[in-house]
């Protein structure tokens, strides 16, 4: 088996080292900036320490290759794949690992399956220089449970999540909202605490409260309860802007969160719900679902 990177930046040559140390060998790489320096220092270093043979053209590469990984940007993965298609064919396997959008990846897919290879659209969750080739991933598409299978004996950590190019996107960037939003609260939240010294007794009322539950309990009672107050919560919120105006402290998370209360409440779930707290979380998301439509 031997493998191909188009573009040799940070995320390819971490790849390529830890695959490397595994014992694999053969790679080689393609990279348009191969000439052009600073960057052209970089790939020629990075390329000489893992092995990795250069090629002179995006077909030269998938000639000698079966699995071809596009390693570049989200603003040119599909062209690469459009560059890409008319050299592929059945014993290749084309592995987008860019961070993209869902309709991008979808994008990308339908363009190699044009040809006869299969499509694996892979989410890396972790930073490559810690983890290197073992870098926990997420991979869906025709390909996907081919390219775990090939990569399982050089110790990738590959989920496979579906057969749906633009899956494994769609995990990423929505886990994203949470783990990115989370940090983001964080700092607005002790922004403020730390302005009154309140930090300690605020993170230990926080931390009672949610380890009451596990963390599955607690989203399914936030969301059954908060469609049905969310009207209230949104007008509380009002208080809390206000305090961080007079703190002379950004409220951009407090904004956002009042304002997506107000959606909410536009829903008009408690009528919906005849008042009551629902018990189930399904229920909640398919009525969002619908009423958001």
């Amino acid at each position: 088996m031997k493998i191909g990177f188009i573009g040799f930046g940070g995320a390819a040559y971490g790849l390529a080292k830890g695959l490397g140390q595994e014992g694999l060998t053969g790679m080689c790489y393609f990279d348009a900036l191969w000439q052009k320096p600073p960057n052209s220092e970089v790939i020629l270093r990075h390329a000489a320490e893992t092995g990795a043979v250069f090629k002179e053209s995006i077909r030269a590469l998938i000639e000698e290759v079966d699995i071809v990984i596009s390693c570049v940007t989200g603003s040119v993965a599909l062209p690469v794949a459009e560059q890409s298609v008319a050299f592929l064919e059945k014993r290749h396997l084309f592995v987008d690992v860019n961070t993209a959008s869902p309709k991008t990846m979808e994008m990308v897919g339908d363009v190699i399956q044009k040809s006869d290879a299969g499509f694996v659209d892979v989410a890396m969750l972790g930073g490559i220089p810690a983890f290197l080739h073992r870098v926990p991933s997420l991979a869906s598409g025709n390909g996907a449970e081919r390219f775990k299978t090939a990569m399982d004996p050089y110790g990738m950590d590959i989920t496979y999540v579906g057969d749906a190019p633009g899956q494994a996107s769609a995990i990423k960037m929505f886990r994203s909202v949470f783990m990115k939003g989370f940090l983001a609260l964080l700092m607005e939240m002790l922004n403020g605490t730390h302005r009154y010294n309140v930090d300690a007794v605020v993170l230990d009322s926080i931390t009672k409260t949610m380890e009451k539950k596990d963390f599955l309990e607690t989203v399914r009672m936030q969301m059954v309860k908060g469609v049905v107050n969310a009207e209230r919560m949104s007008h509380e919120m009002e208080e809390v802007i206000e305090t961080y105006a007079e703190m002379g402290l950004p409220s951009v998370m407090s904004s956002a969160t009042r304002e997506k209360l107000k959606w909410c409440s536009k829903m008009n779930l408690a009528e919906h719900f005849g008042g009551d707290i629902p018990d189930s979380l399904e229920e909640v998301l398919d009525i969002m679902e619908e009423k958001s439509q």
